[in-house]
C-alpha cells in the first residue's frame, strides 16, 4: 500500500474533528489540502486527457477535483442563523458529498492505480461521503449552535 495514505488520513480526521466539535471552520479545513492537491491532479488529468491515451476517466477526474476544490474552498463566515445561510450551507454539503459518491465509484473503476490503495482511497471518499451527510442532518434538525466558529 502506498505510504501516502497515511498523509490522506490527515485531512479526514481533521475534517472528523470538526464534525464531532460542530464547527463548519474545522470541517471545510479538512477539504483544503485536496485543494492544494488539486493543483497538481487537475494539471496532470488535463494533460493525460488530451494525450493520445487519454480518456473519459481522466477529464471527469480532473472535473471532480475542480469541483471539489472550488466547493470545500474554507472560509470563516460566521452561521448567523438565517435562512440564506442555512441554505446555502445544505447545498455545499450535499454537493460535497455527490462529488464523494461519484468519487468512490471512480476510483474503483481506476485501474491504473494498485488494489489497496484504490481501497483506502475509495474508504476515505465514502468517508468523506459521511461528513457531509452528518452535517445537514445537524444543520436541518438546528443543532449546530448559531455564532461563530471559534
Amino acid at each position: 500500500m502506498d505510504p501516502l495514505i497515511f498523509v490522506a488520513a490527515v485531512p479526514v480526521l481533521v475534517s472528523l474533528y470538526g464534525v464531532i466539535k460542530r464547527k463548519r471552520f474545522f470541517f471545510s479545513l479538512g477539504y483544503f489540502p485536496y485543494f492544494l492537491f488539486s493543483l497538481i491532479v487537475i494539471p496532470d488529468q488535463l494533460s493525460s486527457y488530451l494525450s493520445e491515451d487519454g480518456s473519459a476517466l481522466n477529464l471527469a477526474l480532473a472535473l471532480i477535483w475542480l469541483l471539489q476544490a472550488i466547493i470545500a474552498f474554507p472560509n470563516k463566515l460566521n452561521y448567523d442563523g438565517s435562512k440564506v445561510f442555512r441554505s446555502f450551507a445544505i447545498k455545499t454539503f450535499i454537493s460535497l458529498a455527490l462529488i464523494n459518491v461519484f468519487a468512490v465509484l471512480l476510483t474503483q473503476t481506476d485501474s491504473s492505480i494498485d488494489e489497496g490503495t484504490r481501497t483506502a482511497a475509495g474508504l476515505f471518499h465514502a468517508i468523506l461521503v459521511l461528513f457531509p451527510v452528518i452535517a445537514t442532518y445537524l444543520m436541518l434538525s438546528n443543532k449546530i449552535p448559531v455564532g461563530t466558529n471559534d
